[in-house]
């Protein structure tokens, strides 16, 4: 499919407009996965705030376009892949608006260390032959008019992301993800004014994962919550679809509070109410960065480099066997102390 969609499609020669001249830009990140849409943000910023006269337009996955910060998209274009195949007419009008959109400049925004075949053909269907940025990953070059090398010192996923802003000489603006999901906090309060959670300091503790390596067993996230709950905290177990027996395990393990099925704007909205999260290495990871509370991720398999967060209120915590609550609460009690929020400790423990 490959060496067929190159010779459909030869490599671009097109060369980058002068940035005062560029009028309109197309992100691609048609990936369904919350957290890979929230890395882009920190480009999509550094784009706009970098081409102040610029249209920046991103064609994200339908189910998730949501979660991206607008205030730095002019235009989210919704992307079903499976429309290809279930409604191929409502896929060949998408590929003619593309077209006739006319864009100065097509930054293909995949992971530099995968190949997307979609966003490759879409890139380059948008292009209409003009310039095309992405990530060299090989053959798949032969898709791009400015392949950008990826450098190994940039280990984490935000920073790698910002290596394509090198063909327009930007500068990035930042390395936090954002969402503007969950602003309005009435919905969020009141669900918690519900549970009897008002009024104290809240931990959100977040169990699932959507990878199974990447689940650290119930029973630790148990230990943590009795943790959290000693220092005076309330604690509240979110759950994606699929999830909850493993929540409420953990609820009831615990003596925390379960949370009832919440879409990714409540979620977003319980987040920015918490003092904390704790959180397996997630999309809800990547979300409580992103609307701004300390977090603590959860890293199994050591990752905590790449899909970790270079921030003040972010800290990885690798847990080994036999101590790993204790090294997450760690973690947790030097969060709540630089935020000012410390709860007193549980008695017979040390500083």
């Amino acid at each position: 499919m490959l060496r067929l969609a190159t010779l459909l499609f030869p490599t671009p020669q097109a060369a980058l407009p002068p940035l005062a001249d560029v009028r309109r830009v197309l992100v691609i990140r048609a990936d369904e996965r919350v957290g890979n849409q929230l890395l882009t943000t920190p480009l999509l910023r550094a784009l706009k705030l970098g081409l102040p006269a610029a249209e920046v337009h991103l064609l994200a996955a339908a189910r998730q376009a949501q979660v991206v910060a607008t205030r730095h998209v002019d235009r989210v274009i919704p992307f079903e892949k499976r429309a290809l195949f279930r409604r191929p007419w409502r896929f060949l009008a998408l590929l003619r608006s593309l077209r006739r959109a006319r864009y100065d400049v097509v930054v293909e925004a995949a992971h530099w260390s995968g190949f997307s075949l979609t966003a490759s053909l879409l890139a380059r269907v948008a292009s209409a032959g003009g310039p095309v940025v992405g990530h060299d990953r090989g053959a798949s070059a032969r898709f791009l008019s400015h392949p950008v090398a990826h450098d190994p010192a940039n280990a984490s996923e935000v920073r790698a992301k910002l290596e394509l802003l090198r063909p327009f000489g930007l500068t990035p603006r930042g390395l936090e993800p954002e969402t503007e999901l969950g602003r309005d906090a009435a919905p969020a309060r009141a669900l918690l004014a519900r549970l009897g959670l008002a009024g104290r300091p809240l931990a959100v503790l977040n169990p699932g994962a959507r990878m199974a390596d990447r689940r650290w067993p119930p029973e630790a996230h148990a230990e943590v919550a009795r943790g959290l709950l000693a220092r005076g905290l309330a604690v509240l177990v979110v759950w994606g679809p699929g999830e909850e027996p493993l929540a409420r395990g953990v609820a009831e393990g615990s003596g925390a509070a379960l949370a009832p099925a919440t879409d990714l704007t409540l979620l977003a909205g319980l987040l920015r109410e918490a003092a904390l999260c704790v959180s397996n290495n997630s999309g809800p990871m990547h979300l409580a960065v992103a609307v701004g509370t300390p977090t603590v991720g959860v890293f199994l398999s050591g990752d905590a480099a790449r899909w970790g967060h270079e921030l003040p209120a972010f800290a990885a915590a690798e847990p080994l066997p036999g101590n790993g609550a204790a090294a997450v609460l760690a973690a947790c009690d030097r969060l709540l102390s630089a935020a000012g929020a410390a709860p007193p400790r549980p008695a017979g423990t040390r500083p």
